[in-house]
């Protein structure tokens, strides 16, 4: 996803961004926030998901990013897990 600016400037999302403005309180503590390896929170099914799993081991939101994701039907992994449209598929 790329993300068109006023000067024709082309700037990738960090994940963080992708978040709803409405659910952006304390996801600003979010230890994901600013990472620039987008495709380690969105992996294939055979995919390893090991990075982000070790990035969100010390975050201070990760069970509420977890459930977050549950609540709304994200896919991705969020709070250490691999979710599918809100379902966890990989714990």
């Amino acid at each position: 996803m790329t993300v068109q600016l006023e000067m024709n400037a082309r700037v990738d999302p960090t994940l963080t961004d992708l978040l709803p403005l409405s659910d952006s309180r304390g996801w600003l503590r979010a230890a994901c926030r600013g990472d620039p390896n987008h495709e380690a929170w969105f992996p294939y099914p055979a995919q390893d998901f090991g990075y982000a799993r070790e990035v969100c081991a010390g975050c201070p939101i990760r069970d509420a990013c977890g459930e977050f994701a549950a609540r709304t039907g994200q896919s991705g992994v969020w709070g250490g897990h691999e979710f599918d449209r809100g379902r966890m598929i990989r714990p």
